[in-house]
């Protein structure tokens, strides 16, 4: 596994524990090793490398981030995770075409499997790539049992709509164009840039912002409001929609895959491009007690499709697989 950072940043890391505490009796469990470095340069990555190609084991598993990781190895079946891919698309064209290589194209060369955490993240890795689709099993990541059902609804001054994430596919732009007009609080997890923050005075925006939480502290977050805002442009899977759906929060995303398939029936879909669908959405939620109802209880139900168990369950089968088929 890759290197956590301090806070903010252990998403893959708590899904793989939750899964590895549900992991089925009958199977050998897997040894966890994170890495010595972080991925913030050439030297951190030549050290991450050296030290997985160091592993002994009948099997290894790259659980996501550092697929470069794979790149020749051979003293065992490889099985790497793919969370997302669109960082592929950033940057000029020598820079994609490095990341690609080194994220993408020479790992897969090593891999025996691939798991994909949705079907548009498989769709997407056979699109950039000629890796046999059998060979691709879908395995959607699990959230961390520190997020659960809140005991009551909060009662804010104003509704509070939770963004989450400033990169600019998580559409901060759009959200805050969709509040125009509406007496909304929109509470930011993580720090705007410059940028970001005129663009939120100048549209008159009510917001404010923390960052670097504990799952405890975005656990509270959650639970202190009244719609989370996921519209995002892109993205792996979307877990805040998840999370949200746990602690019964109505949740309002994008009408666009992966983002309406782990939603479920459980939110309000509308285009994340037009800004003016999402403020629709949102007036809906706010002043409609009897569908946030139905929204809370339609994505409660939904995220019981995302249990440490099955995909436990689901992970030692593509173990089994990749022993068997290396005898």
């Amino acid at each position: 596994m890759r290197k956590p950072r301090s806070l903010g940043n252990f998403s893959i890391e708590t899904s793989y524990k939750s899964m590895r505490d549900a992991w089925p009796s009958h199977a050998p469990l897997p040894q966890v090793h994170v890495v010595g470095h972080f991925t913030s340069g050439i030297a951190d990555r030549w050290h991450i490398w050296r030290e997985v190609h160091s592993a002994q084991a009948p099997l290894v598993h790259i659980t996501g981030d550092i697929h470069f990781a794979a790149i020749g190895f051979r003293n065992a079946p490889v099985i790497l995770t793919i969370h997302d891919l669109g960082m592929l698309d950033q940057g000029r064209f020598l820079e994609r075409w490095i990341k690609k290589c080194f994220w993408l194209t020479w790992p897969l060369k090593s891999c025996a499997q691939l798991i994909a955490v949705s079907e548009e993240t498989k769709r997407d890795i056979l699109r950039r790539t000629g890796y046999r689709s059998d060979r691709i099993h879908v395995i959607p990541s699990v959230i961390s049992p520190s997020f659960h059902a809140r005991t009551s609804n909060p009662v804010n001054p104003k509704p509070r709509a939770l963004h989450i994430g400033v990169a600019d596919n998580k559409n901060l732009e759009g959200h805050a164009k969709a509040l125009v007009g509406l007496d909304v609080h929109l509470r930011i997890i993580g720090v705007p840039t410059p940028s970001q923050v005129a663009m939120l005075d100048h549209l008159r925006v009510d917001y404010s912002c923390t960052s670097k939480l504990t799952e405890a502290q975005l656990q509270a977050e959650y639970a202190a409001s009244d719609v989370l805002l996921f519209c995002s442009t892109l993205e792996g899977y979307g877990m805040p929609i998840i999370e949200a759906q746990t602690v019964g929060v109505p949740v309002i995303t994008s009408q666009r895959p992966p983002l309406d398939d782990t939603a479920g029936d459980g939110a309000l879909l509308v285009d994340p491009e037009r800004a003016s669908t999402i403020h629709e959405a949102i007036q809906k939620v706010i002043s409609d007690p009897k569908l946030r109802h139905t929204l809370v209880a339609k994505g409660r139900e939904n995220a019981k499709r995302y249990n440490a168990e099955s995909s436990a369950k689901r992970h030692a089968k593509v173990y089994e697989h990749a022993r068997a088929a290396e005898r």
